[in-house]
């Protein structure tokens, strides 16, 4: 069970609200249980004091969301290749999306949505321009990837919440097809991080091999 936010402590005085308090309480109310609402109790006063600050929920998720986008640093090896890169990439996309629960939503929703997601875009279509391709295919394939390893993160996210009634009821749904039973009984128990490198490994391959380097991104389409 998580722990409910905090309220601030303002002694008796009306709390005075500013962006920089509006960003903290958001923050600390995270991503994924974001509102006006809970932003405004941490902070003890009323929604319309947050909104002031913020006009709407989707510009409280932009300043909170390019807050914590802004703390994603990519790394890239001296001696890496294109499909080393983007597996990294992919990577680093999973550990962070995972340690900040919301963020992989916000990411996937609208991308780039501010200074914080052009950064990181910029910095893709720079890296991958080393290796020959041209801004539209760079965009295209970060995009694909980040897409992808976003996805799979989601997913794992919701098995990792899951529960033995749930469990239950996804052996009980097979019940009446052997195939299944005896198919699933013969599945290797695999790590997530492990399931989660073998099919982005995958991805990556056949996105650079269907668009090598110099060409443009319509040849994806083809």
């Amino acid at each position: 069970m998580s722990t409910p936010p905090k309220r601030a402590k303002t002694g008796g005085r009306v709390a005075r609200v500013t962006a920089e308090s509006v960003l903290a309480a958001g923050r600390q109310v995270g991503l994924a249980a974001l509102s006006v609402q809970a932003v405004a109790e941490v902070l003890g006063v009323s929604a319309t004091a947050v909104y002031r600050h913020v006009p709407s929920r989707a510009a409280l998720e932009r300043l909170v969301g390019e807050s914590v986008v802004a703390e994603l640093d990519l790394v890239t090896g001296p001696d890496e290749s294109a499909a080393g890169h983007l597996l990294r990439f992919a990577a680093r996309l999973r550990e962070f999306a995972l340690a900040n629960p919301g963020v992989g939503g916000y990411l996937q929703r609208v991308f780039p949505r501010g200074p914080s997601g052009s950064r990181l875009l910029a910095h893709e279509v720079a890296v991958l321009g080393g290796w020959g391709y041209r801004p539209d295919a760079a965009i295209a394939l970060s995009g694909a990837v980040g897409t992808v390893a976003l996805g799979l993160t989601a997913t794992e996210e919701c098995r990792f919440a899951s529960g033995p009634e749930e469990r239950a009821e996804s052996a009980a749904a097979m019940a009446d097809h052997p195939d299944l039973l005896a198919g699933r009984a013969m599945l290797p128990a695999v790590p997530p991080e492990t399931y989660f490198a073998l099919l982005m490994a995958a991805v990556v391959d056949g996105l650079l091999r269907r668009l090598p380097p110099g060409r443009p991104v319509t040849d994806l389409l083809v």
